[in-house]
Parts: C-alpha cells; structure tokens; sequence
C-alpha cells in the first residue's frame, strides 16, 4: 500500500510539472529569446524546464511525513493507517507542494528575467541615443 501511495504521489507531481511546464514553455522561451538570443535560448529553456522538473518532483514526496507509514519511533508506537483519509490528504498535500514549489520558482526566474530584460532595455536606450 505504501508503494502504491509513493508511486501516485510521484505520478501526480510529473502530471502537474508537466502541465505547469507545458503553459508556461512559450513565455519563457520568449524571454530567453529576448535576452540571450535565439541560438542559447534552447539550451537555457531546457535547463529551465529540468530545473522546474526537479523542483516539482522534490516537492512531491516529503520523507518526514510518509516516514510514519513505514517506520515507528518506540516499539510501543503504531504505524500510521493508510486509508482513504491519509491518501487524500497526502495527495492534498503533494499538489500544494509542488504548485508551491513550482510558483515559487517561476516567480523567482520572472524576477531576475524583468531585471535583466530592464538593463538590457536601458543598454539599449542609451546605444540609440548615441
């Protein structure tokens, strides 16, 4: 049962890295284009996409909380039920986890993608003035 949980947990985070990675492969790969050029925006775009797939991967199993379905602390402790409660709420918890870790970080690669698109811009508001 455990393994049955473990194996959906890790399915639903590649269903939901995915389809993250899926809306936002145009955006992305417009600013790559914008700011390092079409030739290295490839290679980045790829590197992006990987990176989100570890993140949203990572974030779907926390060994902590599945640790008490397989382990106890004290001979007298009882491991913990898995039952359709426990599976609703661990599959809960993994997809918040992985939208959590998944917005994160696209936030943060927007962030510094609207810096340097600003330098750039301002690079090239000062080469025209020129």
């Amino acid at each position: 049962m455990f393994a049955s949980l473990l194996i959906a947990l890790l399915s639903i985070a590649v269903l939901i890295t995915s389809l993250v990675v899926f809306a936002f492969r145009k955006p992305i790969q417009g600013i790559f284009d914008r700011l390092v050029g079409e030739t290295a925006s490839a290679a980045w775009v790829k590197f992006l996409t990987f990176a989100l797939y570890v993140v949203g991967i990572s974030k779907a199993v926390h060994g902590y909380r599945l640790d008490k379905y397989v382990t106890t602390r004290h001979k007298t402790d009882v491991l913990a039920a898995l039952n359709l409660n426990t599976w609703l709420l661990e599959i809960y918890q993994s997809v918040r986890s992985v939208l959590g870790g998944l917005a994160w970080s696209l936030m943060s690669f927007f962030t510094i993608a609207l810096i340097a698109f600003i330098i750039v811009r301002a690079f090239e508001l000062k080469r025209e003035r020129n």
